[in-house]
């Protein structure tokens, strides 16, 4: 409802199907931030996806980046934990 006052401070939100929602974020740091909607059938068929790229300088009073990030490969990362 509109009278309804707005939720703040949520990290995840319940949206009922058929309904729609409005999300305003402040990004505080450079990266890629993810949005995805949890039925993946909606999430890949329907385009209910989206990545959004922040550039800028890293802050480190907000969070301290203790390792450099890497790249992933999928083919050999956790091979050394599997039975």
């Amino acid at each position: 409802s509109f009278s309804t006052p707005p939720a703040r401070d949520l990290q995840t939100w319940f949206i009922r199907g058929g309904s729609a929602g409005a999300a305003l974020y402040t990004f505080r740091q450079p990266g890629l931030y993810v949005y995805l909607n949890h039925n993946l059938i909606e999430a890949v068929n329907l385009g209910a996806a989206a990545h959004v790229v922040v550039g800028g300088a890293w802050n480190n009073a907000l969070m301290e980046q203790v390792v450099a990030p890497v790249a992933f490969d999928a083919t050999t990362e956790g091979l050394d934990v599997l039975p």
